[in-house]
């Protein structure tokens, strides 16, 4: 009877916690890069009112815009001075103001993605949400 040795490699538990295996820090530069390359770009009121809607130009700005939390408390004289008139559309019945950011970030886009804002009872930013078709 020939025996044959037996060939194992190490389980995954052994590399669970064990930070200092290659394929570990492998793993970890590959998401850490992955998570930096989204392309937000700084928000400019400017740029933001003047972008062309068939592009992401909005989309790759409103995660500056939010993160910084401009909107929060503004009136809505306000939020027209800083981001323009919003998007005529009956697409989003409840929200009181509604912005294109453009095409969704799909391979395929067949939808966009719209900044919807609501307003309080004295008519300032009570909230605001980014939210595809």
């Amino acid at each position: 009877m020939r025996v044959v040795p037996e060939v194992r490699s190490p389980p995954v538990a052994d590399l669970q916690g064990d930070w200092q295996h290659p394929l570990m820090r492998y793993v970890l530069a590959l998401l850490i890069f992955l998570g930096g390359c989204g392309s937000s770009e700084r928000f400019d009121s400017q740029r933001w009112r003047n972008a062309d809607l068939e592009t992401r130009e909005r989309a790759n700005m409103v995660g500056s815009l939010i993160k910084a939390r401009r909107l929060d408390g503004m009136d809505r004289a306000s939020v027209v001075a800083l981001l323009g008139e919003p998007t005529p559309t009956d697409k989003w019945d409840g929200s009181e103001m509604i912005y294109v950011l453009g095409p969704d970030g799909s391979m395929f886009p067949i939808d966009n993605e719209w900044l919807l804002i609501e307003l309080d009872q004295q008519g300032r930013v009570a909230g605001y949400q980014v939210r595809p078709d």
